[in-house]
């Protein structure tokens, strides 16, 4: 290799000095670098890989090490795969989805991947592999380039969790933790679609708390967000994973519970009514304050769209209201 090498043409050095050359511009680039031969033995090894990997060029040069700083054991590196003939099988075998073709580079690769046993807690790592070739156009080795993208990589987590979390407030109500109404539009269009498509049936609940117009003019509001605040907790201690719970008016709540007929629904309901009933809430100013709910439950029926199933709930919770309050009551 280094005689072919020693062809190029380049006035600053001749058959005698290039290699030395060679070794010296591959030392001066910045980027990680490693040069194999066709027997995938290390020719060279830059110092900025030297930095990334706590391998000494002396240790590694002259031998089939280059997986060392990578792996914990041995087995290909993007370089080899290339010098093996770069068969789009072989590489995907080893790098899976996390590599491609370079768009700029024939018969080379580019990959990122994590590698735990890099630098001392791991590093993401963008590595380009291209396949050297002689004046006959045979493939003499492979030089492999490293980036460490470990920033970029914490920065786009960062930002992906900043995304999570203000979609996750978008659709919160902020008092009450449950999804607010936005939401609750949203997820009922998709639960009826669902059950219209697979045949999933499903149970809508809503629920009202009693009086509490009056509530909040005898003991003021910051006692009924406390009320607001509690019954929502109360609601979710008594969900499934699979259910969704939403506070989307006032003291306005419902309960959307996929795979349930009403008649599980309405055991919910009445479980809830019993909880609220022995509840008391304790209030900014120390006061303890008990409160009913009016629950009305229906399940989804062939032919049923959001306002036709919404308002069947809602008037079997006026039908609760009607009799006495403080209880549920179903509509099919």
């Amino acid at each position: 290799m280094y005689e072919e090498m020693n062809k190029v043409p380049f006035a600053l050095w001749d058959s005698e000095t290039s290699p030395a050359l060679l070794a010296q511009i591959f030392d001066r680039i910045a980027i990680p670098t490693f040069v194999i031969d066709s027997d995938h033995v290390i020719l060279y090894w830059n110092s900025a890989l030297e930095a990334l990997s706590g391998l000494k060029r002396e240790d590694m040069i002259g031998t089939r090490g280059q997986w060392k700083p990578f792996y914990n054991s041995p087995r290909p590196c993007l370089a080899d795969l290339i010098v093996e003939g770069g068969l789009d099988s072989e590489v995907r075998r080893y790098y899976t989805d996390k590599y491609r073709p370079s768009s700029l580079i024939p018969h080379a690769y580019e990959a990122e991947d994590f590698f735990p046993e890099c630098g001392e807690n791991g590093e993401w790592l963008h590595f380009t592999a291209a396949s050297l070739h002689n004046s006959a156009g045979e493939c003499v080795g492979a030089i492999e380039t490293l980036a460490n993208i470990s920033a970029r990589k914490a920065y786009e987590a960062e930002l992906i969790e900043r995304e999570r979390i203000s979609r996750e407030l978008s659709i919160i109500d902020a008092l009450t933790g449950l999804n607010n109404s936005r939401h609750f539009h949203d997820k009922l269009a998709q639960t009826l679609e669902e059950a219209r498509r697979y045949s999933h049936g499903f149970s809508l609940c809503i629920i009202d708390l009693d009086d509490f117009k009056r509530l909040n003019d005898n003991h003021g509001h910051m006692a009924g967000d406390s009320i607001l605040e509690g019954l929502g907790r109360l609601v979710k201690d008594n969900l499934r994973l699979t259910d969704s719970a939403f506070r989307y008016g006032g003291e306005e709540f419902a309960v959307i519970l996929p795979s349930t007929n009403y008649m599980g629904a309405l055991d919910l309901a009445n479980r809830l009514c019993e909880q609220l009933r022995a509840h008391s809430f304790e209030t900014a100013y120390g006061e303890r304050l008990c409160v009913t709910a009016s629950i009305g439950v229906t399940e989804f029926k062939a032919g049923d769209d959001a306002k036709t199933i919404f308002n069947r709930a809602d008037a079997a919770m006026y039908l609760a209201k009607a009799n006495g309050k403080n209880c549920a009551r179903s509509k099919l």
